[in-house]
């Protein structure tokens, strides 16, 4: 299998839905309350970043099988 560098999306789809998870947790463990509409926002952006991550995780796997 050869070496290939993640991509943008893959990395940007990471971040945001990593950042956005991180929140959450964190605010229901502080028991912070947060308004609704934030909490489907940072849903939104997860839901969002997971297909974007798992096309392009496939795609690169695609590209490091094939060299």
């Amino acid at each position: 299998m050869n070496d290939v560098k993640p991509t943008k999306a893959w990395i940007i789809s990471l971040l945001a839905g990593s950042i956005c998870s991180v929140i959450v947790i964190l605010m229901r463990m502080a028991d912070i309350e947060m308004n609704d509409w934030i909490k489907r926002i940072l849903g939104l952006i997860i839901l969002i970043s997971l297909p974007v991550m798992v096309y392009s995780s496939i795609k690169m796997y695609k590209k490091a099988k094939n060299g």
